[in-house]
């Protein structure tokens, strides 16, 4: 499965990819922002996208709102 991680913490971003990598997944991109994570998906139409629902520049709720942009541009990702 083609996985892309958002997740603004580089250890935990890099915690789950491990874990993930070694359950046999391909991690196609680990980003730290909304704005990254929309590129990453566009460019690799992962399967699955793990996000970080409070993200940068606000830690509000970036990630949310990148999430649902992600499910209505790109359906067949999971979110």
């Amino acid at each position: 499965m083609r996985i892309v991680i958002a997740e603004d913490s580089v250890l935990l971003r890099e915690g789950i990819a491990g874990l993930l990598s070694d359950a046999g997944h391909a991690v196609v991109a680990r980003v730290g922002d909304a704005e990254a994570l929309l590129v990453a998906v566009s460019e690799h139409e992962p399967e699955l996208a793990v996000v970080d629902v409070r993200m940068p520049p606000n830690f509000e709720d970036e990630g949310m709102v990148a999430a649902a942009a992600i499910r209505e541009r790109h359906p067949g990702s999971g979110v």
